[in-house]
């Protein structure tokens, strides 16, 4: 096996991460708030700012259990994605978060959403995901035999190089860019009020951290953070607003 396995291993994985994270570059010219939380943490990212937005815009409370409600019947607004009407849509009866997520005209809005993205190059297929799984996961066993065969300090690395590709977020090398340039034009800072419109790209970029800083009433009452999160961050605020109070937190997580 020896240096000849090593090969193998290493041309699977090139191959592997070919299929994986190419291309480099994709397009973002009309992507919305909703697409850069989809590329960042797929379905449950992008519904958490869909819902964000609707609650900036005055059409969805929090209820109680952490029920979200329409409070309002106008429509979701102008220049929306698909998954802020599909959400707008299943709220007209009191949904948890999870429960909207299940819905089916939510799941094919995402569907639609993550089809997008795909075709922009910025998320990888599910046709891709396992094109690029097959090898990474034949170069591991390859990698594996080697470490046995008496190479551990060159096969045991090589298995976890292997294992890393299939256990990657499903975004190509230009969603990678996309979310870095996003970062480096809107870090995080305590430097005053933001606006809706503002609020809810933060939110799509930085995800849960955004929203403790930003919402934290309402994404933590809503279900948006992780269980300790919301109790610490309902103990420390009074209010949810996206401004103001709101920013004192630190940020992490």
């Amino acid at each position: 096996m020896g240096s000849i396995g090593v090969v193998w291993v290493v041309a699977g994985l090139v191959g592997a991460g070919l299929l994986r994270w190419w291309p480099a570059r994709g397009r973002v010219d009309g992507l919305t708030a909703v697409g850069v939380a989809g590329v960042r943490g797929g379905s449950g990212a992008a519904l958490a700012v869909a819902v964000v937005q609707l609650h900036l815009a005055g059409v969805v409370e929090v209820g109680p259990a952490g029920r979200l409600r329409r409070v309002v019947h106008s429509g979701p607004g102008r220049d929306v994605s698909v998954l802020n009407r599909a959400a707008w849509t299943v709220l007209g009866r009191e949904l948890s978060v999870a429960d909207a997520a299940a819905a089916p005209a939510v799941r094919r809005a995402w569907e639609e959403v993550r089809a997008d993205l795909v075709g922009r190059g910025l998320r990888c297929g599910r046709a891709r995901l396992v094109l690029a799984g097959a090898p990474a996961l034949a170069a591991g066993g390859t990698a594996l035999a080697v470490a046995v065969q008496g190479s551990p300090w060159t096969g045991l690395p090589l298995v976890l190089l292997s294992l890393a590709v299939p256990c990657a977020p499903a975004r190509t090398l230009a969603g990678h860019r996309l979310l870095r340039a996003k970062r480096d034009l809107r870090p995080l800072v305590d430097d005053g009020p933001t606006g809706p419109e503002e609020t809810g790209l933060l939110v799509a970029v930085h995800g849960r951290r955004a929203l403790r800083l930003l919402l934290p009433g309402f994404a933590a009452r809503a279900g948006l953070l992780g269980a300790r999160a919301a109790r610490e961050t309902v103990a420390r605020t009074e209010g949810d607003s996206y401004g103001g109070s709101a920013l004192s937190g630190d940020g992490s997580l």
